[in-house]
């Protein structure tokens, strides 16, 4: 439906019921006497009948109806004052109703004017707003007011009182206003420009004005005129009118001027300021007032043009109160309910309130904080004083919603649901006052909490209850005199309304949908089914159509409208009493007809609107149901080449009086089966279809059958029927003999086996073949049965009797059906011992190959599912024995397990009941038969085989064998996961084979049979008992592994004893202790990220999944946790192992640790020293509060870190990096170094802003650096002591061998030293002296020995970049030492510490390498991007830390590392390059494979790996003394394909390059060798590159082309200039040469490269000669014209293209052309300039070339294209002339030459 059409609609407001009699529109009328004028009012009734107008007092009054038309009626009536005499008088007016002689009266009283007063809306007028209108009232001497002053002047005077200022004011016609109309009264006023009783009046200056109203009529002139004094005003207002505010706070005042209807902000004007009235309260700053003290005062508005005398009122001002705040308030705006929905938009205001309920308004200086979840409510915008949250509800759940200001919070529960949404949106209804039935209509409603409030928007119309059923009420509710609203020309909108769900919670939150009532234009049946089966349905789908926007649109629902049908032939009835189904597209009702009677019908659907029938008609045809007539059960059992019949009866028939045309369609598995409709005359509505089967299976055969119509509004009504078809395999014979047969079983079965003989000795036989399920065989005739009889003792014959097989068929419609199968026998006499036995023995194989039918082999094969060989069972039967089935065993083998009180039951499923149990050894089983229970009970004895043979005493087919196998358990097998949790439980399945290595078949309810054990080695690792029993497979049993401690041990199950006993393999378990994680409590802010690891589990190989609880406040990759919002989660990490048992993946172990995500509100500065000397270094880091460490701070993004000191030359801050010429920017300077430079006091400062912009507080701390006292006179000998830790081991050494070492005889024992030199320094600090003695010299040796108060990190200086770096490259390998320092800075001795107690941690540890080394080092090999921190600390040999030292390692890619991929090939040029200093030396791991030169980088690919996965390293740098270093890791690929960049290319023939490119086949992008970041920089740094992995051969295949290969010479060379690989060609002859052997014929060579390995490849090169153009430069001395001459090859000419420079000061125009040469000619212009350069331009497309020929002027130097000079001496002026004229000739002589021969 469109939607223009729902845009036209109005809707019409219901009025009140109407009035109940007549009346005038003013019973009582006063009216002005007026000397010459005569002033007249309209009288009306209410209701537009005819009236008879008439008064009483024709000399005062008189009265003219008004006629409509020419009609004589008028309910209107103008009264006209005739009289002028200035007294008080009353006359009547009559209206008599002409038809009912109703009478109405009005009484008209004539009096004189007494008084005037004007009536405004305001006293006030403002600037640029629009004018305002002034009314002039009159009133009698009583105070009444007069009707009317329509035509009535009046004189309107504007005056300044007091002043000789211009009017304030000005008076503005109606005219003239775009605001006004003219009213009708005072059109003829307006006209002669004269004032009537109203008046515009516009401000125009600010001001007061007086306005005079007075009579100007003579008999008026003693009325006192009326004066009004008006002011004008500037538009002005100050906003807020009125505010509350904190002391100390500040808000900013707006001056607003109303202009041309539109606020303007005039603040910054000159002419206006602002006044306080009191500013002790309050005082202002421009326009900002602030609070000073509590109390309340007046802001005004101040006119610094208007003068003293004119500020009489106060004018605009502003209430300013200063309080306090009393509470905090929360709302949700606009709705002011904190219930919504999906999608709303919302506004979370937080407002303080004054002790009075006085909102304050909030300003710049205070905050309130709030908080919520903005995953659920999303806040697009805050308020910097965080008042106010613009924002949208985006996901369903609850948040609470947080507010606080100092002491005062607030909370508030916010509940968003699911989108509101009401279907359907737009309703179209019928219009009919007739229906009496209401219509019925389902709104639905979804989203929000389910809970709706329905409103309708007119119930008069429709009433809607609270489940959203709407019920219209249809009734003309529009007065006669309320126009129809027109949609167009005759199609009127009757009724509108609107439909409206709303929350329950909170009625704001609605959805509208629009309802339509409109009239109906059109009837149309949408859809129907034409025809139908008896007692079956026809469902119209109709149709009604309202007419709006010249467009059809359907009504919604028509439910309650009745439509009229009328049957030709009453043979279907309307059936209202079921539920109708959906309608059709457009159809607003569907109709079912219930079908009664067999035949057709034409129907005529109806609908009366307002005397217009609208209709539609169809044909309607009713039959008979399809039906099945054979088979009756709807099933086919066949066996595979048989085939059946199968007829279904009436359905859809052919229709002869309809274009309709009968359709039939079948459906069935053509694998299985064949199905063929048999075609035959007759008149009974019957189908018949043949089904073959052609392979064994199920399946189902559909037929459906319908009429079909070209009508688009048709809709099939389809008959179905489906037949089940079974093709299955013959499995037992049953014979019936009919007659009594003779007895050879026991007494109860002996009178029904005797055989009678008829008279004509004929004896039949019924045959009926079944199959596994007992199911007969419709048609055997594919089945070959096989008869054999026998009288007396004697064995069976073949052919001893006469017998015919026979099958009995009956015709049904002509259609052939089965009736049965028989034997028939020619009997002499009857022996009373006479057998007949039938085998079915094979497939009729003469049936099936005339259906073309590939039966199974063996015929009726039955696979056994033990074995799995395919065995044929035996079909077979005898006539004498009863006519049941043959005997058979459930199962044709056994296996039991040999245990006390064990037996195992088989059921007999059939034979007679009668059997006999023979064993083929006896002792292994026993064996007996349960007749009660149908049972063959075996009961085992030992182990061993035996066979049963079991024999039916009544039947005479082959005995049933049983083979009986008894045994015990031959293996066992243990399937259980190997690792186990400390206390958690795992399972283990135990499978017991028997002797015969089969599955044992096991008894859960009697396991101790089994004798089963466990032996657990290690019994405190863990424990093992039995489990729960259920789902288990054959020979399963369940036990349970608990885990006891830690640990590792071997289960193992035994059965039996001594030599019987049966043990499994050892299974090895693990008890491992539960996963730990850590850390345990991680805090982090937004941004940030930590590293997750984990101790325990099972070792090795664990596989840990981590999963995170709240990815919007954290996610976790590789093991890293990144912050994302403000929250609290929780990490699970889960160790998952494969359970071998299950075969699924299971947690074995899980542990869960929280993270919480904090706001980072501050930072701090944390130096090991306050005081350090000149000279110290020592670390400076970065925590956040509350203590949040560098490793978290570290990993933010786009942090902003400003370190900065007061005093510069006191102190110096620099990174780690700095030695190596990195130096970090504000982003990375988590941490940094300070080095003491000079004495004195500094403040160290860092500021912080984070990535949104936010910015920390600054944290300072101050550092004194001090200088330490030293001896200057006399100048002393230094010696330094040694400083030592306490609890560290020295080794001293000396010069001389034979020192001896010993304390000094005062030694304080803080130190201990052996004769060696080894020194223990224990726990007390101080200093001690060690003598260093030799048999002549001592030395003193003073030691100190101190706390370590710091550790210092730094890089060793081997390393240099080539520029200023602010992120270190990637690939960058570093060494850091660490060294030691005490409280003053000083390093300790490097000799001490043990590089086991360097730890180092990483805040993610998946991107960097790290390795501790010796002597206190650590390096580290960046190779990928990082945004990293890395934690070093040192532990003494007692395990106390020392203070932690902070890296940040901000690592990214580098434009100076080249290149940055990894896989070459041989035959590659490399150009390293790197940001280290040119020093660096370049080296190979593999010279043999990449060749490198140690200076330039250059590197040549010599060979490639030979080992899978090797790779070739090359180094930057110094890494042989354990400097910084880079390092490329190369894997050299053999190259097995070469490749040209042309495959056909064309040559002048002189010289030629093909180019070509070496790779390897997996290197498809690949198109050069050189690999560069500069190409043309290496490239000139290469010397000349040997080639030999490659050669080059030129080829022809044509004798011509084979001439030509003596000429040129090949070669493989690099191209330094292409940046190539090439085959290079030189012509080693002349030009001429070439040009004698080509003459005009096409050559093509082959140029070939081929590689060692014999991988090549070929390029093919058409021969074609350049051309030659002389001269080779033009000089232009005058503007005579010149010759150009150009020589080649005619083919080549022929497409030669010459083209001037600058076509506006000279021109080429060809003026010969003749064999080998073009003539050209140039005309110069006189206005050709000689001092600028020009050129001819030559292209040759055949031959590739484009020569340029400069002309040279006279003031210029004649240069060629060479760039060799033009001119020169005579002689070789002359030589090239002279070698122009023979190459000519020789080009003429070969061309004509060539002509000749060719004749």
């Amino acid at each position: 439906m469109r939607a223009g059409f729902f845009c036209v609609f109005v809707l019409i407001a219901a009025v009140g019921p109407g009035v109940l009699a007549a009346r005038l529109n003013h019973p009582r009328v006063l009216l002005p006497i007026f000397q010459d004028r005569a002033i007249n009012f309209t009288l009306e009734v209410d209701e537009p009948n005819c009236y008879k107008w008439t008064s009483s007092r024709q000399d005062l009054i008189s009265v003219m109806p008004i006629y409509r038309g020419f009609s004589e009626c008028a309910f209107q009536a103008v009264v006209t004052v005739r009289t002028h005499d200035r007294r008080r008088n009353t006359a009547i007016v009559f209206a008599e109703e002409i038809h009912t002689g109703e009478t109405l009266r009005s009484d008209v009283i004539v009096d004189a004017i007494a008084s005037l007063n004007v009536r405004t809306a305001t006293r006030q007028l403002y600037l640029e707003e629009a004018p305002a209108m002034f009314e002039l009232h009159a009133f009698d001497e009583q105070g009444n007011e007069f009707f009317t002053l329509e035509g009535i002047e009046f004189i309107w005077d504007i005056s300044e009182p007091g002043s000789k200022k211009a009017a304030a004011m000005r008076y503005l016609t109606f005219t003239d206003s775009p605001y006004h109309t003219v009213p009708s009264d005072l059109e003829r006023f307006e006209a002669e420009g004269v004032k009537g009783h109203k008046i515009l009046l516009e401000g125009i200056n600010t001001g007061t004005s007086k306005v005079a109203i007075s009579m100007p009529q003579v008999e008026y002139s003693h009325v006192k005129p009326v004066e009004v004094y008006i002011s004008v005003l500037a538009n002005i207002i100050i906003e807020p009118s009125e505010v509350t505010i904190l002391a100390g706070d500040s808000i900013a005042l707006r001056i607003l001027q109303m202009k041309m209807d539109k606020l303007h902000d005039i603040t910054d004007s000159q002419q206006y300021y602002l006044e306080i009235e009191d500013s002790d309260v309050a005082f202002l700053r421009r326009n900002s007032v602030t609070g000073a003290k509590l109390g309340r005062t007046q802001v005004f508005l101040r006119d610094r043009n208007m003068a003293d005398t004119d500020k009489g009122g106060e004018g605009p001002s502003a209430l300013v109160t200063v309080a306090e705040p009393n509470r905090l308030g929360i709302s949700l705006l606009p709705h002011l309910n904190w219930v919504t929905v999906q999608g709303e938009r919302h506004v979370i205001a937080l407002d303080l309130f004054a002790v009075g309920g006085q909102k304050i308004t909030l300003g710049t200086s205070y905050s309130i904080s709030s908080e919520l979840d903005e995953f659920l409510f999303e806040v697009q915008q805050r308020t910097k004083n965080g008042s106010r949250l613009f924002g949208e509800a985006k996901k369903e759940g609850v948040t609470q919603v947080y507010g606080s200001y100092k002491d005062l919070s607030v909370q508030a529960e916010l509940h968003i649901f699911e989108e509101l949404q009401i279907r359907p949106t737009k309703v179209v209804l019928p219009y009919d006052l007739s229906s009496v039935k209401p219509l019925k209509l389902q709104f639905q409603a979804s989203g929000g909490d389910y809970n709706y409030v329905w409103i309708s928007g007119n119930p008069q119309v429709l009433q809607i209850d609270a489940q959203g059923m709407a019920k219209t009420e249809i009734r003309d509710v529009r007065p006669s005199f309320v126009p129809h609203e027109l949609i167009e020309d005759d199609n009127e909108l009757a009724s509108h309304t609107t439909v409206k769900v709303a929350l329950a919670k909170n009625q704001k939150i609605s959805r509208l949908a629009q309802i339509y009532f409109l009239p109906p234009k059109r009837l149309e049946i949408k859809q129907y089914n034409f025809e139908t089966a008896l007692n079956d349905y026809v469902h119209l789908h109709v149709a009604l159509y309202a007419r709006a926007n010249n467009s059809d649109v359907p009504y919604t629902s028509c439910d309650n409208l009745h439509f009229q049908l009328n049957f030709s032939h009453p043979i279907l009835q309307l059936d209202t009493n079921e539920e109708v189904k959906q309608g059709a597209q457009d159809a607003c009702q569907v109709l079912r007809l219930r079908a009664t009677s067999v035949g057709s019908t034409s129907l005529r659907i109806s609908y009366i609107f307002q005397d217009k029938v609208l209709h539609d008609t169809v044909d309607l045809y009713v039959f008979e149901p399809l039906g099945v007539l054979s088979p009756l059960d709807n099933e086919v059992v066949l066996p595979v080449g048989s085939s059946r019949n199968v007829i279904y009866t009436h359905g859809p028939q052919r229709i002869f009086t309809l274009d309709a045309e009968l359709t039939k369609a079948s459906a069935f598995d053509g694998n299985v089966i064949n199905v063929s409709e048999i075609e035959f005359d007759t008149q009974n509505a019957i189908t018949a279809f043949s089904v073959l089967c052609r392979e064994l299976g199920e399946t189902e055969f559909s037929y459906r059958v319908h009429n079909t119509l070209a009508k688009q509004n048709f809709a099939a009504y389809r008959s179905e029927l489906t037949t089940r078809v079974y093709c299955v395999r013959p499995r037992f014979l049953k014979l019936f003999a009919r007659q009594q047969v003779r007895d050879s079983c026991p007494l109860e079965h002996r009178s029904s086996l005797l055989y009678l003989k008829d008279r004509e000795n004929k004896l039949e036989i019924e045959i009926e073949v079944q199959d596994a399920k007992n199911r007969r065989l419709m048609n055997v005739s594919s089945l070959r049965i096989d008869w054999e009889f026998a009288s007396g003792d004697e064995r069976y014959h073949g052919d001893s009797i006469m017998h015919t097989q026979i099958s009995e068929l009956e015709l049904f419609h002509g259609v052939k059906l089965p009736v049965r199968d028989a034997l028939v026998l020619t009997l002499a006499e009857v022996a009373p011992n006479f057998r007949i036995k039938g085998t079915v023995a094979r497939y009729n194989d003469k049936v099936l190959a005339q259906q073309s039918v590939n039966p199974e082999r063996p015929p009726f094969g039955v696979k056994s599912p033990k074995t799995g060989l395919v065995n044929t069972p035996l079909i077979e039967n005898e006539v004498r024995f009863q006519t049941v089935n043959t005997t058979l065993l459930s199962k044709d083998l056994v296996s039991i397990f040999l245990a006390p009180g064990h037996s195992v039951r088989i059921p007999l499923t059939q034979g007679s009941g009668s059997f006999q149990l023979d064993l083929s050894e006896q002792g292994i089983v026993k064996a007996e038969h349960d007749a009660k229970a149908q049972d063959l009970v075996l009961t085992p004895l030992r182990l061993g085989h035996a066979r049963l043979e079991l024999t039916d005493r009544c039947l005479t087919n082959e005995p049933s064998h049983l083979s009986i196998s008894v045994v015990g358990i031959g293996a066992i097998e243990v399937i259980s996961l190997d690792r186990v949790e400390r206390t958690s439980r795992i399972e283990a399945i135990v499978r017991l084979m028997d002797t015969n290595d089969n599955l044992l078949l096991i008894d859960h309810s009697r396991l101790g049979v089994y004798d089963l054990s466990e032996v657990v080695y290690d019994p405190t690792v863990l424990g093992v008992r039995l489990g729960e029993q259920d789902n288990l497979g054959p020979g399963e049993i369940r036990y349970t592994i608990t885990g006891n401690n830690v640990g590792e041990t071997k289960i193992v199950f035994q059965s039996g004893k001594g030599a019987q006993q049966m043990i499994s393999e050892p299974l090895s378990v693990q008890v491992f202790a539960p996963i730990r994680l850590y850390p345990r409590d991680s805090t982090l802010v937004v941004g940030s990220s930590i590293q997750i690891y984990y101790h325990g589990g099972p070792q090795p190989n664990t596989n840990v999944v981590y999963v995170v609880e709240k990815e919007i406040i954290a996610t976790m990759s590789s093991a890293i946790i990144s912050a994302h919002k403000l929250g609290t989660s929780k990490i699970t990490g889960k160790c998952m192992l494969k359970n071998p048992v299950t075969g699924q993946e299971e947690v074995i172990s899980q542990d869960t640790v929280e993270v919480r995500v904090v706001a980072l509100k501050a930072v701090q500065i944390r130096m090991p020293l306050l005081h350090i000397r000149i000279g110290a270094v020592m670390p400076a880091t970065l925590w956040g509060q509350p203590d949040l460490s560098p490793m978290v701070l570290g990993t933010l993004q786009d942090m902003k870190i400003k370190w900065t000191v007061n005093h510069p030359e006191v102190v110096e801050i620099f990174n780690v990096f700095t030695v190596a010429g990195i130096e970090y920017q504000s982003g990375d300077l988590i941490s940094v170094r300070v080095r003491a430079l000079n004495p004195g006091k500094v403040t160290i400062t860092a500021s912080v802003s984070l990535a949104d912009g936010t910015k920390l507080p600054a944290a300072s701390v101050e550092l004194i650096v001090f200088k330490t006292l030293d001896l200057v006179a006399p100048k002393p000998i230094k010696m330094d002591s040694i400083l030592a830790a306490p609890r560290s081991t020295l080794h001293l050494k000396s010069n001389m061998d034979d020192t001896v070492y010993k304390l000094d005889g005062q030694s304080s024992g803080i130190v201990s030293v052996s004769p060696d030199g080894i020194v223990h320094t224990k726990n007390t600090l101080g200093r001690d002296l060690i003598i260093a003695k030799t048999v002549d010299q001592t030395l003193p040796i003073g030691i100190e020995v101190k706390n370590v108060q710091y550790i210092l990190v730094t890089l060793m200086p081997t390393i240099k970049l080539k520029k200023i770096e602010h992120k270190v490259p990637r690939g960058m390998n570093f060494v850091f030492k660490v060294s030691l320092h005490d409280n003053l800075g000083n390093e300790f001795s490097h000799s001490i510490g043990d590089a086991n107690g360097l730890h180092y941690e990483l805040a993610t540890t998946d991107v960097v390498d790290a390795q501790i080394g010796n002597n206190l080092t650590i390096a580290l090999n960046l190779q990928r991007e990082t945004n990293n921190v890395i934690a070093i600390s040192l532990r003494d040999p007692t395990g106390v830390k020392h203070a932690e030292d902070y890296i940040k390692l901000a690592v990214v890619e580098s434009e100076a590392i080249y290149p940055t991929k990894t896989i070459f090939s041989v035959g590659d040029i490399i150009c390293f390059d790197s940001p280290l200093t040119l020093s660096s030396i370049w080296s190979s791991s593999n010279e043999k494979i990449v060749t490198i030169n140690k200076h330039t980088g250059i590197a040549r690919v010599l060979s490639h790996r030979q080992k899978l996965g090797e790779k070739i390293v090359i180094t930057s740098g110094d890494e042989a003394n354990r400097g910084g270093y880079i390092k490329y890791d190369l894997e050299v690929r053999e190259s097995d394909a070469i490749l040209f960049a042309k495959s056909l290319d064309i040559f002048s023939g002189t010289e030629y390059r093909g180019q070509l490119v070496l790779r390897n086949h997996l290197q498809s992008d690949k198109y050069g060798n050189l690999i560069a970041q500069n190409a043309s920089k290496c490239a000139s740094n290469l010397q000349s590159v040997p080639v030999d992995i490659y050669t080059c051969r030129l080829a022809a295949k044509s004798d011509l082309g084979r001439q030509l290969l003596k000429l040129y010479k090949v070669e493989a060379v690099f191209d330094a200039s292409a940046m190539q690989y090439t085959c290079r060609l030189e012509l080693l002859s002349s030009f001429f040469d070439l040009l004698a052997i080509v003459k005009t014929n096409d050559v093509y060579l082959e140029l070939e490269a081929a590689m060692p390995s014999g991988i090549l490849d070929t390029m093919s090169l058409k021969l074609v000669p350049g051309i030659k153009v002389t001269p080779e430069s033009l000089r232009v001395t005058d503007l005579k014209p010149q010759e150009l001459h150009i020589s080649g090859l005619d083919k080549a000419l022929h497409k030669v293209q010459v083209q001037p420079s600058d076509s506006k000061y000279f021109s080429v125009d060809n003026i010969e052309h003749s064999h080998g040469v073009r003539k050209y000619r140039l005309n110069f212009f006189e206005d050709f300039p000689l001092d600028e350069h020009f050129y001819v331009l030559v292209i040759s497309p055949e031959t590739e070339q484009s020569i340029e020929v400069p002309i040279v002027g006279s003031t210029m130097l004649s240069q060629k294209c060479s760039g060799r000079p033009y001119g020169g001496p005579l002689l070789y002026r002359l030589v090239e002339n002279l070698g122009f004229v023979l190459t000519t000739a020789v080009v003429l002589i070969i061309s004509i030459w060539g002509k000749f021969c060719h004749l």
